[in-house]
This record gives structure tokens, C-alpha cells and sequence, in this order.
């Protein structure tokens, strides 16, 4: 953006106002020494050295937001800027300081101030995702493996981080998925026997059916978002020798997402075995996953735990259960359908991992349809009970 602008003169004096310069745009003169300022090793091994509070840190920062940003910040004074060191990741050199401006020069105009109002809240979501999104994924496995792009700062309206050049997909490419030989895929199940699916299904088939889910979810679960794991399998709980406290691993996929869809991806996952030694290599039992004896347990556990933090003694906790079982019961067959969709795009692209990618992608498939007429059950039961209300 910052290098596309400078290609374009808002103040020409002729018709039609505005000029676009084909060199800059094919050769911008600045690009190798924007990105270079950009990911200065001598930067972070400046704000490394240096106290956050201190003043050498906080006119770097202002200077660095007047360099990339411009606009308010060349008004910035040094008490309005606070800088806080919140993460060291993996034991690196590594360190990350979100920085919080405040500007209070603002139109004195009614429609323009409940404007300011929703942009501060806005604002203060946007600094609590960041500071949790930053504890799950930009930990040693992110940075430090070369997985993610290192965050250099982040501040109110914007963030600098790490450029990686790379080679993305195109909107011709979305809107022509058989190039990526994204064809009808054949549902042909192998180690369960569940029979009512189709047999194949198609790339804007499986599209339809994640809108379908999503829309469901909003409606009836929207109350129930939290900062969840994502990959919340048995595999990925430790606990540690020194202290026995649980932590987690691989958050890669970490994020804001409903509450069920984590707690059903332990269970769901907690039916599926790995590590056959003969092909092709996982097996899903049937029975753990039609009548899983820990749902009930998982759902208690949690339930308890979040009322603990809460501070809050529920009045009927025989309800609070039953309704988190039944989110759970709802999002189990979305996590079969994640699953599905990440071994094919795997299997296409030849990963070896000891299973047969094709036969979890199209047995989960087959779980997917086999669970999901529960979760519109689910979903038709609620909208119904809050329409009534």
C-alpha cells in the first residue's frame, strides 16, 4: 500500500485529478529500502536492549510511526505513547512490543464523535485478539521454526511485521478450482461402514456445506465464541513432569472460534486411532464415535472449570450440562469436515505421513454426513425455542 500510493499523484493540476506513474508502479525505487527498514535486524536488536519506558524507546516508536504512518503521529508526544514488553518467545532473541498510542485530537462533531466511540471499541477487541492471538500462535514453533512471520510492534490502527516473500494463489484461481485438480471426489469409505452420504461430492458442494454449518453456528451459538486450540486432540495435551499441569501444543491453528468446536474435536478425534501398523494406517471405531463415554465427562469438567473462573454458582448446572453436550453433540461432524478438507489438500500435495490420506479424508467424509441430520436437529431445536422467547 505504502509503496502503490507513492505511484499515484492525487494533485494533478489537469482532468481527471489523478496521474499514475507506470515506472514507479513497474519499478518502485524505494521497495528494497522499505523492506529493509522494515525487518532491521538493528531494530529489534535495539528494542531488545532497551527498557520499554524508556525515552530512546518511545521516540523510536514515534519515529517509526511518523516513517511508515505519518498522519497523527508526527503530532505525537512521548506521554501519549506506552510500550509494553509481553512475550520473549522460545528463550530467542526475539521480543514483542505491542504499543498503545493515544491521540485525543479528534472533530468535535456529533456524528463524528459516536463514530470515535466505535472505533475505540473496535480498538480495544482488536488489542485483546492481538495480545491472545500472540500467547497461541507466535510461540517458538511459529517463529523461531520459520513457520509464521515475526510481529516487530503493534499499535492502535496497525502492525509491523515480518515480510516473507512467497507466491499466493490468484482470484482466477479461486474461481477455477479443476485447475488445482479440485474435481468431484468419490466418497468411498474404508474403515467404517456408515452408507448414508453421497457418493461423490463436489468443490462448490463442500463450500455449501461450510456456509450451511457456519450459518447454523451463528445463529444459535454466537454467544459461545472464545479464544479456542483448534487442534484439540489427545495428542496435543501434555503434561508436564516438574509441576503435572496440562499445557497445550501445535496452536498454530489457534483462534477465536465457538467453544463446541474445540471441546467435540477432543472427542471426536478421541475415536480415531493413528497408529495401525498396516494400511491404511488409522482406523475410526464407530461405536466411540455414535456413543462416546466421555462426552458427559469432558462437558462437566469444563463446565466446572469455567464457573470456577467465573465466579459463578449456576442455579441449575443439570441445564448448563445438557446444553453444553448438545454444542458439542453440534459441532462434532464440522470437525470430521475440517479434517477432511486438510488430508485432501495433503494428499494432493503428496504429504507422507504414515496414512493413507485419501481413506481419512473420505471415512471422515463419511462421518460428516453421517453425524450432521443430529446437528440440524440441534440447530432446528434452538432456533425454535428462541424464537419463541
Amino acid at each position: 500500500m505504502h509503496l502503490s500510493e507513492t505511484a499515484v499523484d492525487f494533485r494533478d493540476p489537469t482532468p481527471p485529478g489523478i496521474k499514475f506513474s507506470e515506472e514507479l508502479t513497474d519499478n518502485p525505487p524505494n521497495l528494497h529500502g522499505f523492506v529493509e527498514a522494515y525487518i532491521n535486524a538493528d531494530n529489534e536488536k535495539f528494542f531488545t536492549e532497551n527498557d520499554p519506558s524508556s525515552e530512546a524507546i518511545l521516540q523510536k516508536v514515534i519515529n517509526l510511526g511518523v516513517d511508515f504512518l505519518g498522519r497523527e503521529w508526527k503530532n505525537t508526544d512521548k506521554s501519549q505513547v506506552n510500550v509494553k514488553k509481553i512475550l520473549n518467545l522460545g528463550g530467542g532473541d526475539f521480543n514483542l512490543f505491542p504499543t498503545h498510542v493515544t491521540w485525543t485530537d479528534h472533530p468535535d462533531s456529533i456524528s463524528l464523535e459516536n463514530l470515535q466511540k466505535e472505533i475505540n471499541l473496535m480498538e480495544s477487541w482488536t488489542n485483546e485478539i492481538f495480545e491472545d492471538t500472540v500467547v497461541f500462535c507466535h510461540n517458538d514453533l511459529a517463529v523461531e521454526r520459520g513457520l509464521g512471520p515475526k510481529l516487530y510492534g503493534f499499535f492502535e490502527g496497525g502492525r509491523l511485521e515480518e515480510y516473507l516473500p512467497s507466491e499466493g494463489f490468484t482470484e482466477d484461481d479461486y474461481w477455477k478450482p479443476e485447475e488445482l485438480e479440485g474435481g468431484d471426489y468419490e466418497i468411498l469409505p474404508t474403515t467404517v461402514t456408515y452408507s448414508d452420504h453421497p457418493k461423490t461430492i463436489s468443490v462448490q458442494k463442500l463450500s455449501e456445506e461450510i456456509d450451511t454449518f457456519e450459518k447454523w453456528a451463528r445463529e444459535v451459538f454466537e454467544h459461545t465464541l472464545v479464544f479456542g486450540q483448534i487442534d484439540f486432540g489427545v495428542s496435543n495435551v501434555l503434561e508436564l513432569n516438574s509441576t503435572k499441569e496440562m499445557v497445550l501444543i501445535d496452536c498454530e491453528f489457534s483462534s477465536y472460534n465457538w467453544r463446541g468446536f474445540d471441546l467435540a474435536m477432543f472427542v471426536s478425534e478421541s475415536a480415531i486411532t493413528f497408529n495401525v501398523p498396516f494400511p491404511p494406517g488409522i482406523k475410526i471405531s464407530e461405536d466411540l464415535t455414535d456413543n462416546s463415554p466421555n462426552i458427559r465427562i469432558l462437558c462437566e469438567a469444563y463446565l466446572d472449570a469455567d464457573n470456577t473462573l467465573k465466579n459463578h454458582i449456576p442455579s441449575d448446572r443439570s441445564s448448563e450440562l445438557e446444553s453444553l453436550i448438545q454444542e458439542c453433540l453440534f459441532f462434532w461432524p464440522l470437525t470430521h469436515l475440517f479434517w477432511a478438507l486438510s488430508a485432501m489438500k495433503h494428499a494432493l500435495l503428496k504429504f507422507e505421513n504414515g496414512v493413507d490420506l485419501d481413506v481419512q479424508a473420505r471415512d471422515r467424509l463419511a462421518v460428516y454426513f453421517h453425524l450432521k441430520p443430529r446437528s440440524q436437529k440441534i440447530y432446528e431445536k434452538l432456533k425454535k425455542w428462541k424464537k419463541a422467547l
